[in-house]
């Protein structure tokens, strides 16, 4: 476990040993976080509920993480668009309580529609004006210039790669 992320768990009083079990699943989630790109908060948020043997309320997640409220606001945020999180009332004090949802499939397609598809999505304009400037570079020798239109045809077909794998892989997972 990282010094770093076995700092993000606060101790609050509980029991040492579930301190502990909580900063090794926190660390977990983070390490796999960084391999697809979401926030070290985000993966704290999610490893401390997952963590938890019952649903977790907002002030209690901000109560074992060292994370500023908004920090959990906005990951808690992140975490509910990919579903990654599911709302569960609470009878006896009516707050909003959260607890993962542990099904790969739900996470796997959460995450490829909210963040995945979007970048997509935009990225083909983004491309089209990637491949608009490379047009404009006269300066360079020709031989340069045709390369970087290489270039940008491999990125057009690693889009469209792209485009095409998401819904076969929503598919498979759903």
């Amino acid at each position: 476990m990282s010094k770093s992320t076995a700092a993000l768990v606060r101790a609050g009083g509980r029991a040492v040993d579930v301190v502990d079990f909580e900063a090794a699943v926190v660390d977990f989630f983070v390490d796999t976080a960084e391999v697809i790109g979401l926030p070290k908060s985000v993966a704290a948020i999610y490893g401390i509920v997952f963590a938890a043997p019952a649903p977790l309320s907002f002030a209690e997640i901000s109560e074992r993480l060292h994370l500023s409220k908004g920090s959990v606001s906005q990951g808690l945020k992140v975490l509910r668009e990919i579903g990654a999180l599911k709302e569960v009332s609470a009878s006896v004090d009516r707050s909003e309580r959260f607890a993962p949802d542990l099904e790969l499939r739900a996470l796997v397609t959460g995450f490829l529609r909210a963040k995945v598809q979007p970048h997509l999505k935009e990225g083909g304009g983004r491309l089209q004006a990637l491949r608009a400037k490379a047009e404009k570079v006269d300066s360079l020798p020709l031989e340069h210039c045709r390369a970087l239109r290489g270039r940008m045809d491999k990125l057009a077909a690693w889009h469209r790669k792209g485009r095409s794998v998401i819904p076969l892989i929503t598919k498979f997972f759903g």
